[in-house]
């Protein structure tokens, strides 16, 4: 599809382990990356127009993909990695990472995501997820959300206007494009911002499998409990599917400990989500998003 050189990047062939942190996936017959905002919604039309299959890919951290290959196109936003800061707002383009995001604030004395410094992912990924963690979550701050709808329309939704809550967002069961988003931006002590970045850093190191193959939280935590303690307490910590493994560090982590296939993942949580069912009689509810195509 030689057209579609006229939108950014193109790849042909792309082995897609290299493209997701769990390190799954087959091959992409064509992944592209858009050379800014207006090259992503023409894409995305031309895509739609012609009935060609494709998939929006932030950095992988979070997505369990399907162990077949990809007829169809993988979008990545690479490019689309544009902050602009104003007195009190930053407007931040979808592929923005959440840690150069956070490095930038910080160059701009803008404190309030210091929270975020260790989240892998990019912006519009968290955006749909409402990422968060140490008691934050990135709709504290949300303004706005600018997003392509399912008709094709750029439309700015302002966050009273976003269904959204732990974890979640409409966003999640919408077939929409996040573009860009205006986020608060509040300036505090870079010192100390940088202090409390550390000190959650070494809290991740002794707590999460951090240098593995792995996805981030598999399970979203119930109301009052641990998920990880939840799934530890049924002695599933080190317990393998094929070369999938629930981490012994953290039972909330499912780590690819070599070759594990997407299916070994998928059939590891649903043994640990039946389990818990039977002994705790509770539903967990999966905070990675499982890919098909």
């Amino acid at each position: 599809m030689r057209e579609l050189t006229n939108f950014g990047e193109v790849l042909t062939q792309v082995d897609l382990k290299k493209y997701n942190t769990y390190g799954l996936g087959g091959t992409a017959a064509y992944l592209v990356k858009p050379n800014d905002l207006t090259k992503l919604i023409d894409l995305i039309k031309y895509l739609k127009e012609h009935k060609i299959s494709y998939y929006l890919l932030g950095s992988g951290s979070n997505v369990i993909l399907p162990d077949n290959d990809f007829a169809g196109v993988i979008i990545k936003l690479d490019h689309l990695n544009k902050i602009t800061f104003a007195a009190d707002t930053a407007i931040v383009e979808a592929g923005v990472t959440m840690a150069s995001f956070v490095q930038e604030c910080l160059k701009h004395e803008i404190v309030n995501f210091s929270f975020a410094a260790g989240i892998p992912g990019t912006i519009g990924a968290a955006l749909v997820g409402n990422v968060g963690c140490f008691g934050h979550e990135i709709y504290d701050y949300v303004v706005d959300v600018t997003i392509l709808d399912e008709n094709n329309e750029v439309k700015t939704l302002p966050k009273a206007a976003i269904t959204h809550g732990y974890r979640s967002t409409e966003f999640k069961n919408r077939a929409v494009v996040i573009l860009s988003a205006t986020l608060k931006a509040m300036k505090g002590s870079v010192e100390a911002a940088q202090k409390q970045i550390k000190e959650n850093n070494c809290k991740r190191q002794a707590t999460q499998p951090l240098g593995t193959k792995n996805a981030g939280s598999v399970f979203r935590n119930p109301p009052g409990v641990s998920a990880g303690k939840l799934i530890e307490e049924a002695n599933f910590k080190g317990f393998k599917i094929g070369d999938a493994m629930v981490s012994p560090k953290h039972a909330n982590f499912i780590i690819n400990t070599q070759k594990a296939r997407s299916r070994d993942i998928i059939e590891l949580i649903t043994k640990i989500k039946k389990t818990i069912k039977e002994k705790n009689n509770i539903d967990l509810e999966l905070e990675q998003i499982i890919v098909k195509w």
